[in-house]
């Protein structure tokens, strides 16, 4: 039995793209790198660079997904700043 799963794609320029998928019943479906590249607020394929000479298209995933754990979501990121400027223009400190 395959349930179709729907995913919408919304980049915030007021146009959604909806596609279904058909998907195993009760399975898990790894996120693909464009997917947690916009999870995190990064443009599609940020991650995705030259790799050991060869050209953008012939990056591997396992690096993307590696850059991917390792980096910070860029609106939480702008929320931490915004705490912190606001504290030390409380504290009347010049950052």
């Amino acid at each position: 039995m395959h349930k179709t799963v729907e995913l919408v794609d919304n980049n915030f320029s007021g146009i959604s793209v909806l596609t279904s998928i058909a998907s195993p019943q009760y399975g898990v479906r790894r996120l693909t790198p464009i997917e947690c590249e916009r999870l995190q607020g990064f443009p599609d394929n940020f991650t995705q660079i030259p790799y050991k000479g060869k050209d953008t298209d012939s990056c591997p995933v396992g690096p993307r997904y590696k850059a991917l754990g390792n980096s910070i979501a860029v609106v939480v990121l702008t929320w931490i700043g915004k705490r912190i400027k606001g504290e030390l223009e409380r504290l009347r400190v010049v950052a």
